[in-house]
């Protein structure tokens, strides 16, 4: 039988972004998301990044290396992360 063309699915993932202490100001991007749940973004990746200290989901479907360098303060316990990869 032959194999069907197309992207190799990869296996979803669930990585934990790092707590930091909250940046000073002008240092970093800080997103701050006020809306309803948890999560900031959504995108089309295999990764899903939760909060640091209490593992709500702050990035959904995220790719690796999509969000390098940005801040996220969690909606529900409000500490400031960062991703780890």
């Amino acid at each position: 039988m032959a194999k069907k063309a197309g992207k190799k699915r990869q296996a979803r993932r669930t990585v934990r972004m790092v707590v930091i202490p909250e940046p000073a100001p002008n240092t970093r991007s800080v997103i701050v998301y006020m809306g309803p749940g948890t999560v900031a973004m959504r995108s089309q990746g295999n990764v899903t990044m939760t909060c640091g200290n209490c593992g709500s989901p702050i990035l959904e479907s995220v790719k690796v290396g999509q969000f390098r360098s940005l801040v996220f303060r969690c909606n529900k316990c409000g500490v400031f992360n960062e991703t780890p990869i």
